[in-house]
């Protein structure tokens, strides 16, 4: 079997979507618009696995999920997309993870990922899939599986020559230890801003949360997705850009940056610069917040080229 470029070590799941005029403030009730049923989202792990074959990267993931209604469906729709599903474990002894995600009519979003089906999934299993393809380019890995093996994971990958990718959310309460064998970090402004001890606020400096990370963390570069403000990275040799956004009508956000990190990676197999990767990164996540659910709003190359001459 061909070796996958790239592995993904994430949650998969889905839930259902609320819909909501605007986002509440804390302690606030608001009305709900609408309630819906499980949309097309396969939490960070599928996300990201389903936006880079899009690319054209062959992409395995690793996980567990359920031999439930909710995994039949997380396996159909990872399938039809062409994800390598060779190390994807499931088990009667789990349900597939289901989470809630709260959309406004500009596009924010509130989430809450489901407690996730690869909790059951050992350390084993996990080096297990990694002794397996370990000819493969990058690895990719995120806290919607626990971070403790997530890590060790990285910490593997590495060893075996992989470029390593670690998107650290949700955060954990205990922040972050120092991972110099992570080559990219990525977060949000809002993660950035907690892991650096920061109060939460639209107003800061970009380029210090991200020196700030370098020297607290110690990973090859920061990649920070700003929202609608574009984005901007730092590399640990100080080199600072930032990359402006692709104006899009935003309906639903949730995923952009599953989205976005997706991009980057599928552009550095192609041999791209980080910033050229982040400029390509920028549409992508731009057209990812014009569709509701996530799997609608990861196109292929073709579909991105039209999005943005049109």
């Amino acid at each position: 079997m061909k070796t996958p470029q790239v592995l993904v070590l994430n949650n998969i799941g889905g839930g259902i979507g609320v819909r909501v005029e605007r986002l509440p403030m804390v302690n606030e009730t608001i009305m709900m618009k609408e309630l819906e049923p499980p949309g097309e989202d396969l939490a960070k792990g599928g996300n990201v696995a389903v936006a880079l074959t899009r690319l054209g990267i062959h992409t395995a993931i690793i996980g567990k999920i359920g031999k439930d209604e909710a995994g039949d469906r997380d396996w159909r729709w990872m399938e039809e997309a062409g994800v390598d599903l060779s190390v994807l474990l499931r088990s009667s002894e789990v349900s597939t993870g289901q989470g809630v995600g709260i959309v406004a009519d500009n596009g924010d979003v509130m989430l809450i990922t489901g407690v996730s089906s690869s909790r059951a999934l050992t350390k084993q299993e996990v080096m297990d899939a990694l002794e397996r393809y370990k000819s493969a380019e990058f690895y990719v890995g995120g806290f919607e599986v626990r971070p403790e093996l997530v890590l060790a994971a990285a910490r593997r990958a590495k060893e075996l020559g992989m470029k390593t990718v670690l998107n650290p959310s949700p955060v954990p309460k205990e922040g972050l230890e120092v991972i110099d064998y992570i080559d990219y970090l990525f977060v949000n402004e809002i993660e950035g801003q907690i892991l650096t001890g920061r109060p939460v606020s639209s107003s800061f400096d970009p380029q210090a949360i991200c020196r700030e990370m370098l020297e607290r963390f110690r990973p090859g570069c920061i990649v920070l997705t700003l929202g609608d403000r574009g984005s901007a990275y730092m590399k640990f040799d100080g080199e600072y850009r930032t990359i402006e956004p692709v104006p899009a009508k935003a309906v639903d956000s949730a995923g952009a940056g599953d989205g976005f990190m997706a991009a980057v990676v599928a552009r550095l197999l192609s041999g791209e610069s980080l910033y050229d990767a982040c400029c390509f990164a920028s549409g992508y996540a731009a057209f990812s917040v014009t569709k509701r659910d996530c799997l609608p709003g990861y196109p292929t190359y073709e579909q991105l080229e039209e999005f943005l001459i049109s």
